[in-house]
Parts: structure tokens; C-alpha cells; sequence
């Protein structure tokens, strides 16, 4: 189920009919159930993953805490996880099943579990490691406090980041290694690759059930003893496969709360979702159209007619179709948290205005970079330790945060690309403090916006392209640069829908001031609305596209 999808709103609509007419504790159940649902609806068998990671960090928080799960906890626990690699991950024929109940025939066991003992590896090696696990957590909570408190930690670290690996970096490091191997003379050893397919949000998803066992070893927070909220806390629907990443400071004290309905929740609610889908169904999905007419040209080998100023814009409209994509999903997120009760952070902040690399990572996903900044960058050292050290800290953050985004080397180049212009930008003492008083220094502040606006486009010339050797292929149509037959029109056509849209956030400053919307004259909001929804109708692209950070 998509947002830009009526299969999403019907079901959503479901849930939101029945939450508000229930307590508390049912609120919860609800959700848990539709956020398991949701995710299920894209492969029910990764709703283990989000099991064994949950249990993982849900035992590891009150480890760290030193708090003892109790052993009727501990097998309930352990059943579920042994229950759900059962029936999620051994190929059971449940469409056997369904076909019987609508055909009122007898159901065939043989029909419906497999045959063969490897089909419940998963299973089998489930109850191994929950056996081994419970005799192993007496000897956990008796060690020296300090001792436990890391064990926990190192726990959960090491599940967490060993899952995302296998997962999302088994092939890429495998390929690569092959790759490396065949280049130094010892091609005859074969690295099996899997084909693993990656599970929708796997990034998201894992890294806030971490930062929830960090901020308990910090002592930021204390850990939730109902499994279910956090059960709930790790996969909330709204923002569960795309972000934002929220911290368990922020979240879980809404999950355990009790929620209300506050005036003028439906009213922003409403609003932040028509914004959205704007941003992905108009925005974002006309100008994909634009990229792939230009950039799926490389991997076919056809581009030898298209000219540098055709790549430019086309990347220009990728500039925007990533914005639009991805703050569009983070609005509507928000806006249906909103309608449910719960508050989201805010995760763009109208990046191409920045002025310099980290102005622009203050204003792009914000969730990411802060998560970056807090569980990484500083504990490397920060900006302590002289310019030297700063640096070192700068590259690895940003290498690895290209990383994060998907298993591809153009992915860790972009992330270096990012953390060299971050060390240019201080090496050189530019500031992000820029006053706009008089024409000059306006006109500075807008050649400074112009200048990192187009060193972000280089970076997602990186981030869109599927190899160096497409991008070594675009930088050579830049060399020999010319506008080309269809240039002007793309640009213009980029302006048509881009320009409204930047209008609009000036105006309300991004997500972060539309009370400017509520509180203006109806006809204004009228206005407003009447324009949302029409270009819903009359605009959106011929072609709907997957959200683009599904894939991470």
C-alpha cells in the first residue's frame, strides 16, 4: 500500500473510523495491528524482521536498564518470534488456504506446509537462538553493572547493524569483492551472491529502534516494560517505511499517553496530506518522467543525441522530484499522525534555500542528519580533537551516511562528495550567518543560495545515476556543453510546476508556519484548497512512480 494509492486511503479510512470510538489501549492495538498490516501488504514475510528486531531491543532497553523480563514474559516472547518465523518464513500455501474457504472444500494439510524440513530452517534456527538467548540472559543480569550495560548494548548493536547488513549489503560487498578478487589474479574463487530482496524501509525502521537502546545507555530516557508500545513505537504505519526517524524521547511518550483530539488537528492534518500528496502525485511524479527520459538513456547506451543542457535539466528535475518525492511522503506521514493524535518532527525545511553544506543538512532530512549527528558524528569526536580530526569526523560520517542510502559505490561517492564540500566550506571559514539588510549583502545571500543549489545538483548527479561510467559519460556532454532541442521546454515545463510550489512554502516557511494558512481570510484559504485539489486532478503525471526512499 502506497499513499498515492486508494487501496491506502479505503484502509486508512477504516482505521481512522473505528480509532477515535475506542480507549486508549485499544487505540494501540488498533494501530499495531494496521501498522503490521501495512508493512505485511508489501511481503508479509520481512514482518519477522521487525519481530526479532523489536524483541531484540525491547529486551536489550530493560537489559541496559536493569530491569529482568520475566521468564512467563520471556516464553510468551519467545513463542511469538518462534510462532512468526513459523508462519511468516516456511512457504506456507496460504493461498490454498483462501481458495478453500471460498470454494467451502476440505483443506489439504499436505497443500498447505511444506514438505521438506530446510523449508523451516527459519523456524528451527529460531528456536536455537530464542533457547540459547533465554539460558543465556540468568548470567547477562548478574554481571557487574557497567559489564551489563554494555553487553545489552553490543547486543542490540550487533543485531541490528547485522540484519541491515545481510540484507541491504551482502550482494553490493560480495559483488565487490569478486570484482576485486578477479582484478588481483584470483578470479576462480566464487563469492556466492543471494539476490536478497531488501525489505521496504529496512533503514528506517532499523535505526530508530537503536537510537531507543543508545539514549537508555545515555540515560536520556527509561525504558517502556509493555512490549506492545514499543512494539507500536518501532512500527508506526505513517512514517514506518520513508521517515522521518523518530527518537524514542520524542515518540513513545505519545504511544504510552493517553491522546486527544486537539482544535485544529483535522484542519492541519488534512492540509499537510493534500500538501503531500501535491508534492509526490504533481511535483515529484511529472518530473521523474523528465529524469528517465534523460537518464535511463545511459544504461541503454542511446544518449549519444542528448546534449549537456538536457542532462542539466533533467538533473534540475531530479533536484526537485527527490524534494517532492520525499518531503511529500514526510508530510503526508505527518498529516495522518496528526489526524491520529501523534506528532511528527518536521524533516525538510526548504533545503534549497541553504547557503552553505551544513545549512543545507539543517534543513534536509532532518531527522537523518541530527540521527547522524548525535549517534555518530559526535561520538567520534565532533569538532573536538583540531581541524585535522574534524575532518576525519566529517568524511566518515557522510561516507557512511551515503551508505545508509543504498548498496551502491555511487551512493558512498555522493556521501564523500558531501563530507569534502562540508571540509571545504569550514577550511575556509564560510559562514551560514548571513545578514540581508541592504541590496548588497541580499544579493550576496542569493548568490551563496544559487552557488550551493547547484553544488547539491552535481551530488544528485551521483545519487540518480546507476554507475560512474554514466556519470563520467554526463560530465563529458558537460565538457562539450550545448543546449540542445529540448532544453528550454524542460526547464520551462520544470518552472510550471516548481515555481508554485516555492511560492507556497515561502510563504508558510515550509510545514513549519502554516498557521499562516489557518489564520488568514476564508477566501485566501479558500483559494488555497481549490488550487490543492485541483491540481490533484487536472496535473498529476501520466505515470505514478514508487516513493523513491522505499528502496532504503
Amino acid at each position: 500500500m502506497n499513499y498515492n494509492s486508494l487501496t491506502f486511503w479505503a484502509f486508512f479510512a477504516v482505521i481512522y473510523a473505528i480509532y477515535w470510538r475506542v480507549n486508549h489501549r485499544r487505540q494501540n492495538q488498533l494501530l499495531l495491528v494496521a501498522s503490521y498490516l501495512f508493512y505485511g501488504s508489501w511481503n508479509y514475510r520481512f514482518l519477522f524482521l521487525i519481530l526479532i528486531s523489536t524483541a531484540i531491543d525491547y529486551i536489550g532497553g530493560l537489559g541496559v536498564a536493569g530491569k529482568q523480563v520475566s521468564r512467563n514474559s520471556l516464553r510468551k516472547l519467545g513463542a511469538g518470534i518462534v510462532l512468526g518465523g513459523l508462519f511468516l518464513c516456511s512457504g506456507i500455501r496460504y493461498d490454498q488456504v483462501v481458495q478453500s474457504i471460498l470454494h467451502h472444500s476440505r483443506l489439504s494439510i499436505a497443500l498447505v506446509f511444506p514438505l521438506h524440513w530446510w523449508q523451516y530452517a527459519v523456524p528451527i534456527a529460531a528456536t536455537i537462538v530464542v533457547t540459547l538467548y533465554g539460558l543465556l540472559l540468568p548470567r547477562l543480569y548478574a554481571l557487574p553493572t557497567d559489564s551489563r550495560r554494555k553487553t545489552f548494548l553490543v547486543i542490540s548493536m550487533v543485531a541490528n547493524l547485522g540484519i541491515l547488513a545481510f540484507f541491504k549489503y551482502y550482494d553490493f560487498f560480495a559483488v565487490s569483492a569478486q570484482s576485486m578478487l578477479a582484478h588481483t589474479g584470483l578470479g576462480h574463487i566464487s563469492l556466492h551472491v543471494l539476490n536478497i530482496v531488501l525489505p521496504a524501509g529496512i533503514s528506517f525502521y532499523t535505526f530508530q529502534a537503536m537510537s531507543y537502546t543508545i539514549d537508555i545507555y545515555r540515560g536520556e530516557i527509561e525504558p517502556t516494560a509493555n512490549f506492545f508500545d514499543f512494539a507500536l513505537f518501532v512500527c508506526f504505519f505513517p512514517h514506518l517505511v520513508a521517515g522521518p526517524i523518530m527518537r524514542a524521547h520524542t515518540l513513545l511518550p505519545q504511544v504510552v499517553q493517553v491522546r486527544t483530539r486537539k482544535p485544529g488537528d483535522i484542519e492541519h492534518g488534512i492540509t499537510l496530506i493534500l500538501i503531500g500528496l501535491v508534492k509526490k502525485l504533481v511535483i515529484a511524479d511529472n518530473m521523474a518522467n523528465l529524469v528517465n527520459s534523460v537518464y535511463n538513456r545511459f544504461p541503454d547506451h542511446t544518449w549519444m543525441s542528448l546534449s549537456g543542457g538536457e542532462v542539466l535539466a533533467a538533473t534540475y528535475a531530479f533536484a526537485f522530484q527527490i524534494y517532492g518525492d520525499f518531503s511529500g511522503y514526510s508530510g503526508i506521514a505527518r498529516g495522518i499522525s496528526k489526524l491520529l493524535g501523534f506528532e511528527l518532527i518536521i524533516n525538510f525545511r526548504m533545503p534549497y534555500l541553504a547557503v552553505s553544506p551544513s545549512d543545507f543538512w539543517q534543513r534536509w532530512h532532518i531527522s537523518l542528519s541530527t540521527w547522524l549527528r548525535d549517534y555518530l558524528y559526535i561520538p567520534l569526536g565532533g569538532n573536538r580533537g583540531g581541524p585535522r580530526k574534524t575532518y576525519r569526523n566529517l568524511m566518515l560520517t557522510m561516507l557512511l551516511g551515503g551508505l545508509w542510502h543504498g548498496a551502491n559505490w555511487t551512493f558512498v561517492a555522493w556521501g564523500a562528495y558531501h563530507g569534502l564540500i562540508l571540509c571545504i566550506y569550514r577550511m575556509l571559514g564560510i559562514s551560514d550567518k548571513i545578514k540581508s539588510e541592504t541590496l548588497a549583502e541580499r544579493l550576496y545571500r542569493a548568490f551563496r543560495i544559487v552557488l550551493m543549489f547547484h553544488l547539491v545538483c552535481l551530488g544528485w548527479l551521483l545519487f540518480r545515476a546507476d554507475s560512474f561510467t554514466t556519470v563520467a559519460e554526463m560530465m563529458r556532454l558537460f565538457v562539450h556543453f550545448r543546449l540542445g532541442t529540448w532544453t528550454l521546454p524542460m526547464l520551462a515545463m520544470i518552472a510550471t510546476y516548481v515555481a508554485p510550489m516555492f511560492a507556497f512554502e515561502w510563504a508558510c516557511d515550509g510545514e513549519s508556519r502554516l498557521n499562516r494558512l489557518f489564520s488568514a481570510r476564508w477566501a485566501y484559504q479558500a483559494v488555497v484548497y481549490v488550487c490543492l485539489i485541483g491540481t490533484l486532478f487536472v496535473l498529476p503525471a501520466d505515470q505514478t512512480h514508487e516513493f523513491i526512499y522505499f528502496q532504503f
